[in-house]
């Protein structure tokens, strides 16, 4: 019994330094999610739907100035994303609205970490919640 003991307490020390490590690198911070409508009503209201591989957030029509959000936590192996399809007038685009090796990077400040996308008639536009955008996407 003894000689399996050992082997136990060493992997799982490991894995609790390997927990530990991650938390204090922030990776369990917490991310706000924003998709603002500065898109015209007419004909109709920014249509937009997004999900994750484990989480649907389903449909929601954005009138001009209006914002759906959400907020999470990241996964432990940095694989946390969401993606987003956007319909408005004639005009259908999707992407990932967030993803660690990407867009995350883009979010950080000096925490709590916020994405804010902007749906313009000319494109996608991503802040970190200060004053500066950044065009990431056209519509087509």
């Amino acid at each position: 019994m003894s000689r399996f003991f050992l082997p136990l307490l060493i992997t799982l020390t490991l894995h609790f330094v390997y927990a530990v490590s991650y938390v204090d690198n922030g990776v369990l911070d917490k991310y706000t999610m924003f998709i603002v409508s500065a898109v015209p009503n007419n004909p109709k209201p920014l249509r937009i739907h997004c999900q994750s591989g484990d989480d649907d957030l389903g449909f929601h029509d954005l009138k001009s100035g209006e914002n759906f959000n959400w907020s999470f936590r990241l996964n432990l192996i940095l694989s946390t994303r969401y993606y987003c399809h956007f319909w408005w007038d004639s005009k259908e685009k999707s992407f990932d609205v967030f993803y660690y090796d990407t867009v995350a990077r883009k979010c950080q400040g000096s925490g709590p970490y916020t994405c804010v996308w902007i749906v313009r008639p000319d494109g996608f536009y991503l802040s970190n919640g200060n004053s500066t955008w950044y065009k990431e996407y056209d519509w087509a």
